[in-house]
């Protein structure tokens, strides 16, 4: 077990370079890693399985009340973000609607997995995260294609149901199988099976970034105007969603724990799901968006959470910490 660990610590502490180097290979060997998408469905219902080992419904409940912090995320999430890329899309691609429908597809999707390593490593507000990923995760069936459908369902033909089918395999039964486990067992699950499982559900994420990104290589190697436009879109409006979770939580008088766990949960996105469902249920084009953003995500929420750390609410936050734990 204590090996485990040390895989675990050595692959959190490294794991934007991971990432980096996770879509390189997909993007350089296409050829070679693209039989890996056949398996993306089963390789992320047990990553969502393993996060949801720590926590259970009564955890949801408890964060969930008072709601305000839980409902400003999803509303950034899953409203303001995705008629923002609308309008933006709209108005910077009017000849090319699949890229609108990748851009809503990709600010649709709920909250990254990974946003609750980040908060975690950062000192953020662990509970408050992952009851935001758990509500996120089985929310997602209904969300996603009830948004695309309102929002791009005339520019396209969906397969709702079988998005839904999808979405139910790979995060919501996963999570609520999770969840179960851990009421159960009173959390024991927490401390046991998932330390054990965690390095193995990195490894599962790195794979899956692998061949997620077999779909960007056409795109990279033939870029055009158009094409860096989108890359230029993704990434400004991805930094504009951990601009918009930080001052939101500001904006409500929000402790910086919960104001980081803010910021990182609307500026991540859980871009695997996605790319999953523009693979299965969508024309190449719409992939693009999508599949570029682990690209630079995993390095800019890292250089988020240092500027995040050097404010001086932040100095203030960690002043106060000290103190008690001097007075303790």
């Amino acid at each position: 077990m204590q090996k485990l660990y040390q895989i675990n610590h050595f692959v959190e502490k490294h794991f934007p370079w991971f990432v980096l180097c996770s879509v390189c290979l997909g993007v350089l060997f296409p050829d070679v890693f693209s039989p890996l998408k056949s398996v993306v469905i089963v390789l992320f219902a047990f990553m969502t399985f393993d996060n949801s080992l720590g926590g259970g419904f009564r955890e949801l409940a408890s964060v969930i009340l008072p709601p305000l912090p839980v409902l400003v995320t999803l509303l950034m999430l899953h409203v303001i973000m995705p008629l923002l890329v609308l309008g933006l899309g709209n108005l910077l691609f009017p000849d090319a609607p699949l890229f609108t429908i990748g851009l809503v597809l990709e600010f649709s999707i709920p909250t990254a997995v990974a946003s609750l390593m980040w908060v975690g490593m950062s000192g953020g507000y662990t509970p408050l995260c992952l009851s935001i990923l758990l509500l996120d995760t089985l929310l997602s069936p209904a969300v996603i294609p009830l948004t695309l459908k309102l929002l791009v369902g005339s520019v396209v033909e969906m397969d709702t149901a079988g998005m839904v089918s999808d979405l139910l395999i790979m995060v919501a039964i996963p999570a609520l199988i999770g969840m179960t486990l851990y009421q159960i067992t009173k959390g024991g699950v927490s401390r046991t099976l998932k330390p054990a499982l965690a390095p193995f559900s990195k490894l599962t994420l790195l794979v899956i970034v692998i061949a997620n990104s077999t779909g960007c290589a056409s795109f990279l190697r033939n870029l055009n105007r158009t094409l860096v436009l989108v890359m230029a879109v993704v990434f400004l409006m991805c930094l504009f969603g951990f601009f918009a979770g930080y001052w939101a939580g500001k904006l409500f008088r929000q402790d910086f724990p919960t104001v980081e766990t803010m910021c990182l949960n609307i500026g991540m996105r859980n871009n695997s799901a996605g790319a999953v469902l523009a693979m299965q249920y969508f024309p190449a084009d719409v992939l693009f968006p999508v599949a570029f953003t682990p690209v630079f995500l995993q390095l800019t929420t890292s250089l988020v959470v240092k500027v995040m750390m050097a404010t001086p609410a932040a100095k203030v936050w960690r002043a106060k910490q000290e103190a008690a734990g001097t007075k303790n």
